[in-house]
Protein backbone atom coordinates (compact mmCIF):
# COMPACT_ATOMS: atom_id res chain seq x y z
CA UNK A 1 0.00 0.00 0.00
CA UNK A 2 2.11 3.27 -1.26
CA UNK A 3 1.71 5.98 0.82
CA UNK A 4 2.78 9.92 -0.52
CA UNK A 5 3.15 13.26 0.79
CA UNK A 6 2.86 16.27 -1.48
CA UNK A 7 4.67 19.46 -0.16
CA UNK A 8 5.71 22.41 -1.90
CA UNK A 9 9.77 21.48 -2.12
CA UNK A 10 11.19 25.30 -0.94
CA UNK A 11 12.70 25.97 2.42
CA UNK A 12 10.38 27.41 4.98
CA UNK A 13 13.48 29.70 6.16
CA UNK A 14 14.65 31.36 2.78
CA UNK A 15 13.06 29.58 0.13
CA UNK A 16 15.78 27.22 -0.98
CA UNK A 17 15.24 23.78 -2.50
CA UNK A 18 15.92 20.95 -0.17
CA UNK A 19 17.13 17.50 -1.54
CA UNK A 20 16.07 14.36 -0.34
CA UNK A 21 18.89 12.13 1.36
CA UNK A 22 17.47 8.65 1.58
CA UNK A 23 20.03 7.09 3.86
CA UNK A 24 18.66 9.30 6.19
CA UNK A 25 15.39 10.08 5.47
CA UNK A 26 15.31 13.34 5.56
CA UNK A 27 15.13 17.10 3.85
CA UNK A 28 18.10 19.12 4.06
CA UNK A 29 18.62 22.86 3.15
CA UNK A 30 22.47 23.11 1.47
CA UNK A 31 21.60 26.49 2.70
CA UNK A 32 21.27 26.94 6.28
CA UNK A 33 21.39 23.07 6.79
CA UNK A 34 17.84 23.04 7.87
CA UNK A 35 15.88 19.53 7.67
CA UNK A 36 12.71 18.08 7.00
CA UNK A 37 11.39 14.73 7.52
CA UNK A 38 9.43 12.50 5.29
CA UNK A 39 6.01 14.01 5.86
CA UNK A 40 7.50 17.41 5.17
CA UNK A 41 7.56 18.72 9.21
CA UNK A 42 10.71 20.92 10.12
CA UNK A 43 12.43 18.61 12.57
CA UNK A 44 16.66 20.99 12.89
CA UNK A 45 18.13 24.29 11.72
CA UNK A 46 16.58 28.01 11.10
CA UNK A 47 13.39 26.56 8.80
CA UNK A 48 10.33 28.01 11.61
CA UNK A 49 7.98 25.95 10.21
CA UNK A 50 7.02 22.76 8.12
CA UNK A 51 6.89 22.45 4.04
CA UNK A 52 3.72 23.91 2.86
CA UNK A 53 1.03 21.62 1.48
CA UNK A 54 -0.29 23.51 -1.68
CA UNK A 55 -4.23 22.53 -2.35
CA UNK A 56 -4.57 19.41 -4.43
CA UNK A 57 -7.27 16.18 -5.31
CA UNK A 58 -6.55 12.57 -6.41
CA UNK A 59 -8.28 12.03 -8.90
CA UNK A 60 -8.52 8.15 -10.42
CA UNK A 61 -4.77 7.74 -10.71
CA UNK A 62 -4.43 11.85 -11.46
CA UNK A 63 -2.54 14.42 -8.77
CA UNK A 64 -4.64 17.32 -9.54
CA UNK A 65 -2.86 20.64 -7.98
CA UNK A 66 -5.23 23.65 -6.98
CA UNK A 67 -8.16 21.60 -6.33
CA UNK A 68 -8.98 20.86 -2.03
CA UNK A 69 -9.72 17.48 -2.48
CA UNK A 70 -10.22 14.97 0.84
CA UNK A 71 -6.49 14.11 1.00
CA UNK A 72 -5.47 17.47 1.06
CA UNK A 73 -8.30 18.34 4.02
CA UNK A 74 -6.66 15.10 5.97
CA UNK A 75 -3.19 16.46 5.16
CA UNK A 76 -3.70 19.63 6.47
CA UNK A 77 -5.73 18.30 9.64
CA UNK A 78 -2.68 15.76 10.83
CA UNK A 79 -0.17 19.01 10.06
Amino acid sequence: NAAYTVVIGLCTHLGCIPAYQPSEQLFKCACHGGEFDTSGKNVFGPPPKPLEIPPFKIDGTKLVLGEEGPEYKKMIAEA
